[in-house]
């Protein structure tokens, strides 16, 4: 009984892409754990100020830290330092 080559290739892939998915997925939680969500707001149109952030903030957590008259200017995702994350770990052992 043979393997038809379109059989093999079909099956390579989806291998292929599932394997890309999965390191898709680890990359990102990978990111979540030396990441944080920064959060650039503004008063008063002159001056900014940044609010951090460990998870993804909703509208409800932003206006919550900041208060309804902030004005949201950027989000972002700012890296942790490694002193840090080291930190972190240790604690965490």
């Amino acid at each position: 009984m043979a393997v038809s080559n379109d059989l093999i290739e079909r099956l390579s892939t989806e291998t292929g892409r599932m394997m890309i998915d999965r390191a898709r997925q680890g990359r990102r939680r990978a990111l979540a754990h030396i990441s944080r969500f920064c959060v650039t707001v503004t008063t008063d149109g002159k001056t900014t100020r940044e609010e951090l952030f460990d998870d993804t903030p909703t509208l409800g957590d932003i206006v919550e830290r900041v208060g309804p008259d902030a004005f949201i200017v950027s989000i972002s995702m700012k890296r942790k330092s490694l002193r840090e994350r080291i930190r972190l770990a240790l604690l965490a052992a």
